[in-house]
């Protein structure tokens, strides 16, 4: 699948639960090793994307989600749904950060964008796309 407008993009689907994103494989060209709950991938520059699934996570909705996250780190953004989540904006170690979480039954879908703020011309641009592409099944 190609995301418009990005050229080599790339699908990952996790064997083990189904999570899926398609992404610019330019844009993350490091690949971590593999973990049973997902992917990561890096760039030289500093940036990061992980796709992953948690069964049975600590949070039941996705408003339980955003407070666990705002306990984590600085949520400059946060929009829910009945079964989706967005939150977005600075980790600790200051880089920007965006991720979308789906709800379905025992499993929370994520992809997470994370970059540091030099870098947000070249990865603003791409969030809308990875992260609307995340696809996962229910369990």
């Amino acid at each position: 699948m190609l995301i418009p407008g990005i050229a080599a993009a790339y699908t990952y689907t996790n064997p083990n639960f189904g999570t899926s994103a398609t992404f610019p494989a330019r844009a993350f060209p490091n690949i971590e090793p593999s973990t049973p709950e997902g992917q990561i991938w890096r760039s030289d520059a500093g940036a990061e994307l992980v796709v992953y699934a948690i069964e049975d996570p600590e949070w039941s909705t996705p408003r339980d989600l955003v407070r666990w996250r705002r306990s984590l780190d600085d949520v400059t953004y946060q929009r829910t749904g009945s079964n989706w989540a967005v939150v977005s904006g600075f980790l600790e170690d200051g880089r920007i950060f965006y991720e979308r979480y789906i709800f379905r039954g025992r499993l929370t879908h994520s992809v997470s964008v994370r970059y540091p703020e030099a870098l947000r011309d070249r990865y603003d641009g791409l969030l809308k796309e990875i992260t609307e592409s995340l696809r996962g099944p229910s369990r």
